[in-house]
């Protein structure tokens, strides 16, 4: 036997056709006329009002439509007849700033005595209060528009209620302090339940994470390998534009069937959970001793792998917002050394250009020159491109070869460990100390205080050591071997990483013979690296 395949979410437009078949009249209404000879037997003509908070999770309409359904046995019950259905679907009672249409359009016809089709108004029926108001003013409106008119009935699923006595106003008041009790109670509830599922490592997230299966603890074969190649060429040098191409190649969509963006690429590397951590609140969930607690699903990385992407997007982070730089298709960088030559011609008045100089295309080949006047350059200095490239190219890789022969090797242990494991150790004896009644409550806090800025303090610092080691780790040794499977914004990340700036002087007027001595680079300091 086939399984029962999970019921689809609609569209929005698809909810709102639903929302509005079930609004209005309902379809086995009897006509005005029969309704007026229905009224005059005893028969009570109604209308029902609907409302479903939040229909974004499920977004199928059922919470109005079983509403209606239920309305109608309340009606039938007082011996009445629903002659218009009053709807707000997926909207706060609770929410000042929500506007409910269709409440105020109930206000209207209670006031008016009438439906826009006519039908007088001899009462409301609703499954419950708390469909209706969740704060005082609303339950003001609408018990103001009811009696503006006598002998009206109003009734819910716990049967009929008299809103004309002197205890009317006083019972909806109480009601309105319940649901609003109730519904923070709720909050802090769910707010309790989700720290306590993140404390033992319980996935929650209500929509499947990309990179794990349905049950969001195994990993989907074809998304965590997408992930993981991510993380490895954001920490080979690659920009997030390059990398984020590549989760669009890969043919995959987001769980929401979405295409792939560059923020929404970003927000998955940074999320502690490819490395089996979580965030809430902005902070990592930690253990009793302040150690991240670790995700009872499948990591796609290491932690260090983790710590060391984030840092790496962090740098990447301008003063404006993310740099846009990099190699993307819709913004190619074309030339290899463009912004970082500077023009050493010197102008009359004595002092060198400096400006920047940018590539731009030659015939078979491109060159480098010197900006505008007007872009604050001279506009006099122009060179080979190739030949500036070729030598660059060689001068960094034969630095780089230096310096991977005396480079230091990669720490496998944090320094200042034992100095946090001390720090949270005093921590515990304080609050052991402080349970047991043994000190005060002042001198507890303020020594508590004391320690928990040391442990965030070495906290941070040990995450500042994981991320480099991390990116010592997989920096490349051997770049002149790998030199030629690297696309252009490795290669440029590699000699901007190596290079202040490089300055061009002027050749020798009439030769077209390239000198190397014409060409200054400016290394970086180890220290500034």
């Amino acid at each position: 036997m086939a399984a029962e395949q999970p019921k689809q979410k609609l569209s929005a437009a698809e909810v709102e056709r639903l929302v509005s078949r079930l609004r209005g009249t309902p379809d086995d209404a009897p006509s005005l006329e029969e309704a007026k000879a229905l009224r005059a037997e005893g028969w009570r003509l109604v209308v029902a009002y609907c409302r479903i908070s939040d229909d974004a999770h499920k977004r199928d309409g059922h919470g109005v439509e079983d509403q209606t359904r239920h309305c109608g046995r309340i009606a039938s019950g007082i011996r009445a007849v629903i002659v218009h259905n009053y709807i707000d679907n997926d909207k706060s009672a609770s929410k000042a700033d929500v506007v409910r249409d269709d409440f105020d359009n109930m206000i209207e016809a209670l006031e008016v005595g009438a439906t826009q089709n006519g039908y007088p108004v001899d009462g409301v029926v609703c499954v419950a209060d708390d469909r209706l108001y969740r704060g005082a003013y609303a339950y003001e409106r609408f018990v103001d528009s009811f009696t503006s008119h006598p002998d009206r009935v109003y009734a819910d699923d716990t049967g009929r209620h008299d809103l004309y006595g002197d205890g009317a106003e006083y019972r909806g008041l109480l009601g309105v302090a319940a649901s609003r009790s109730e519904t923070k109670k709720k909050k802090r509830r769910a707010r309790l339940n989700h720290l306590a599922r993140a404390e033992r490592g319980e996935p929650v997230a209500g929509r499947r994470p990309f990179g794990w299966n349905t049950d969001k603890l195994t990993l989907h074969p074809e998304e965590s390998k997408v992930v993981r190649q991510g993380v490895k060429d954001l920490l080979a040098g690659k920009s997030i534009t390059t990398v984020t191409w590549n989760f669009v190649d890969s043919g995959l969509t987001t769980t929401m069937g979405n295409s792939w963006q560059l923020q929404t690429v970003k927000q998955i590397l940074r999320n502690p959970r490819i490395c089996g951590y979580r965030k809430l609140n902005g902070e990592l969930v930690a253990d009793a001793e302040g150690n991240p607690v670790v995700g009872k699903w499948e990591p796609i990385v290491t932690p260090k792998e983790w710590y060391a992407v984030t840092t790496l997007l962090e740098k990447n982070r301008g003063a404006g917002g993310w740099d846009g730089s990099g190699d993307g298709r819709r913004t190619p960088r074309k030339y290899l050394l463009t912004g970082l030559l500077r023009c050493g011609k010197k102008l009359e008045d004595g002092r060198t250009c400096n400006a920047k100089m940018h590539g731009a295309p030659a015939r078979k080949t491109h060159k480098y020159r010197c900006r505008s006047v007007l872009d604050g350059g001279c506009d006099k200095l122009s060179r080979q491109g190739p030949a500036i490239d070729k030598l660059i190219t060689h001068l960094v890789l034969a630095k780089l070869e230096k310096r991977d022969a005396e480079r230091q090797p990669v720490e496998e242990t944090w320094a200042d460990e034992p100095k946090l494991e001390a720090a949270q150790r005093r921590k515990t004896a304080l609050e052991e100390q402080w349970h047991a009644e043994e000190m005060s409550d002042s001198t507890f806090f303020a020594l508590l205080k004391k320690e928990e800025a040391e442990i965030k303090l070495l906290t941070n610092e040990r995450k500042g050591w994981a991320a480099r080691q991390e990116t010592l780790r997989n920096e490349v040794t051997d770049v002149r071997a790998q030199w030629k499977d690297m696309d252009l914004q490795q290669k440029r990340t590699v000699i901007f990483d190596a290079l202040e700036a490089v300055i061009v002087l002027p050749g020798v007027k009439g030769s077209h013979k390239f000198d190397p001595d014409t060409i200054v680079p400016v290394w970086k300091e180890e220290s500034t690296r």
